[in-house]
């Protein structure tokens, strides 16, 4: 590995990474702004307002100066664009700590994992009696929440980096390699406003279903952007309502759906085009026998037949869409309902989603590859199989990436399992299903995640939630870059 170092060029990577990460901190700066306008509908709450603007100015100003260089972002390469997303959800979570801190009373730590299960749109939490804070606090959650689905890295595009190689590798870096519009910035753009548009959309679903408006932006906000926050303790079974847990699966499932999806429905207005889609039938073809045996589960367990459907359709749909809003206590379900659920979280949702996980394409692509495989080795020698899933098409090096991915998500998966099961002497099933959930940026919780967690523990569910919005490799890219640089910079010193 230290035959590496030879290649990076530690002066030019922090002069790139610098004016990346600037650029990007201006987005974070704007972003910490838009709760401030709370205070103009809960007056009562004005105290809390220093709380957003000094950060947010401090954010944006310092984002000014590391960004100064713009112009000179045109050599960027991959590695440097992995470096600088990875660090910029490490700084984003670590900046966005001050409201928890200084409104909830909570520690460093607690205020860090807070930040970066909003910021990767995860939904686990270690507050609670959240009816008792400010709505301001809550919308902050929310709002990260929301930023965090498109990522953080894209809202930057939308708004800062100007068109060029930067911003493209910056878009790969962030694991979207998707395109709707040949221009990236013209794709961010539209991306937006599709988002916009079905969050707007939810809003007045779940105002018309009965919610206040604050609950109802709070949720369609975290819904759509699958982080699942919620601003009651009991989440969506909050409101005990059939209606609401309809639009709730719904914006679920809109949030899980790739962009390119979303896009051509828009503009050819069919429906049709929705079910075409690979991975939206992938989607249902595992929902729905997970959705039958979680229900035979539950009923034999002593749950009645309807709320066991109930329950099983929609913490089905909760789970593969890395959403994690509830309606139940899991704590209650039986080993084998939390392993289907926990299996739902590790496949996900689709790629060029809001949704985490492994991605549909890539669980589907796995077993259409052992097809191949198959195929191969019954036809005659020189035969020529088409690679192709949907309207994907695939070369042989795109099924190694996708195994070496999944390998590896696996390993980190059961590695973290491992060690939650055998530090908190917690059962193998319980520990896989939050390790799951965090790694898979869902939310949902057997009730591992608490206050009382041991700060390495805390520690270990942060990891796994930055490594699985970032998709492992931009994660692994920056922890390499960092142990290399260091010696390095030591050495020259």
């Amino acid at each position: 590995m230290l035959e590496l170092g030879k290649y990076i060029n530690i002066s030019e990577d922090l002069f790139v990474v610098r004016n990346l990460i600037g650029s990007i901190l201006q987005g974070v700066g704007v972003a910490y702004l838009v709760p401030v306008l709370l205070a103009w509908f809960y007056p009562d709450e004005l105290e809390y307002v220093t709380y957003f603007a000094f950060p947010g100015i401090i954010s944006v100003l310092l984002g000014a100066w590391l960004g100064r260089h713009q112009e000179h972002l045109e050599d960027v390469n991959l590695r440097q664009a992995m470096v600088a997303a990875a660090f910029t959800w490490l700084l984003a979570s670590a900046i966005s700590v001050v409201p928890f801190m200084k409104i909830a009373g909570m520690s460093f730590i607690d205020s860090y994992f807070e930040s970066m299960s909003a910021w990767t749109s995860t939904g686990l939490t270690i507050m609670s009696n959240l009816e008792s804070y400010p709505h301001i606090l809550l919308f902050w959650r929310a709002w990260m929440q929301w930023l965090g689905g498109i990522g953080i890295v894209l809202v930057a595009l939308t708004i800062l980096i100007r068109p060029g190689v930067a911003a493209a590798r910056l878009y790969r870096a962030e694991a979207r390699s998707e395109r709707i519009l040949p221009n990236l910035v013209n794709t961010s753009k539209v991306i937006f406003q599709i988002y916009l548009v079905l969050t707007l959309l939810g809003v007045y679903l779940y105002y018309i279903n009965g919610m206040n408006l604050f609950d109802a932006l709070t949720h369609s906000m975290t819904g759509l952007g699958t982080g699942g926050m919620s601003t009651h303790d009991l989440s969506i079974g909050y409101f005990n309502s059939k209606s609401i847990e309809a639009v709730t699966i719904f914006l679920m499932i809109m949030g899980a759906v790739n962009f390119t999806v979303h896009y051509r429905m828009f503009s050819t207005r069919r429906l049709k085009v929705f079910f075409e889609d690979v991975q939206v039938r992938y989607l249902f073809v595992f929902l729905t026998p997970t959705i039958l045996l979680v229900s035979y589960v539950l009923f034999t367990s002593g749950w009645s037949v309807a709320e066991a459907v109930r329950e099983s359709i929609f913490h089905s749909v909760s789970a593969i869409t890395s959403t994690g809003f509830g309606i139940a206590d899991l704590r209650k379900y039986p080993e084998l309902g939390k392993f289907l659920l926990g299996v739902l979280m590790v496949i996900g949702g689709g790629a060029g989603s809001t949704a985490g996980g492994i991605k549909l394409i890539r669980v589907t692509l796995m077993y259409e590859s052992l097809k191949w495989t198959i195929q191969q080795a019954i036809l005659p020698r020189g035969a020529v199989i088409k690679k192709k899933v949907g309207n994907y098409v695939f070369t042989e090096s795109d099924i190694q990436e996708v195994m070496g991915f999944t390998m590896t998500y696996v390993a980190i998966l059961l590695i973290g399992t491992v060690y939650t099961s055998l530090r908190l002497g917690t059962r193998f099933v319980d520990s896989f299903f939050e390790v799951a959930s965090a790694q898979g940026n869902v939310g949902l919780s057997v009730g591992i995640t608490s206050p009382s967690l041991p700060v390495d523990m805390k520690i270990l569910l942060i990891l796994h939630m930055w490594i699985g919005r970032l998709e492992i490799f931009s994660t692994l890219v920056f922890l390499i870059s960092v142990f290399l640089l260091v010696p390095r910079v030591v050495k020259r010193e």
